[in-house]
């Protein structure tokens, strides 16, 4: 976090969000991606269009802000997972662990907002509004569904918003 407005980081590597929300979150976030790789194939981005990610497009072959994506997106799994038959006893005590850190890592400041972005509107603003590059990945995604550009230099463009972000942090 920034000391000058407490602002949290917003984009995470794996190992940035394992050091906010501890080795057990990170674990267990691990462990269901790997059930995930599965269903998340076959689904073609459900979670994505449930949780109104900004950033999906059906276009994209898999999440274009994969490697930096936001806590919510690693936190968040949808009930094909969660109730994948194949999750042992012990991998299910293990989604119970992370809360205890979880909870510490609210404490330490980050709030509630982990929990509700993306997305989070206000009005008509939207948690990119926040971070001022909503106007740009609208346009990118726009090109893209029009097919002005390429997934590839969607996913580029994007990127590249994405740590703009990292920066200004």
């Amino acid at each position: 976090m920034n000391s000058k407005d407490q602002r949290p980081q917003v984009f995470y590597t794996d190992a940035e969000f394992e050091a906010a929300f501890g080795a057990q979150a990170a674990a267990a976030v691990r462990m269901l991606s790997k059930y995930a790789e599965g269903v998340c194939r076959e689904c073609g981005g459900e979670c994505c269009r449930r949780i109104q990610c900004e950033f999906y497009s059906d276009l994209f072959p898999a999440c274009p802000i994969f490697d930096y994506r936001p806590a919510k997106c690693r936190l968040y799994f949808c009930e094909r997972i969660l109730e994948n038959k194949a999750l042992s006893e012990s991998e299910r005590e293990i989604l119970n662990q992370p809360a205890v850190e979880l909870s510490q890592a609210l404490r330490r400041g980050w709030g509630l907002g982990i929990f509700i972005e993306p997305p989070v509107k206000v009005g008509d603003k939207t948690w990119l509004t926040e971070l001022g590059i909503d106007t740009e990945v609208d346009a990118v995604i726009a090109l893209l569904g029009k097919g002005a550009i390429d997934a590839e230099s969607a996913r580029s463009v994007l990127l590249g918003l994405v740590m703009r972000c990292r920066r200004d942090v």
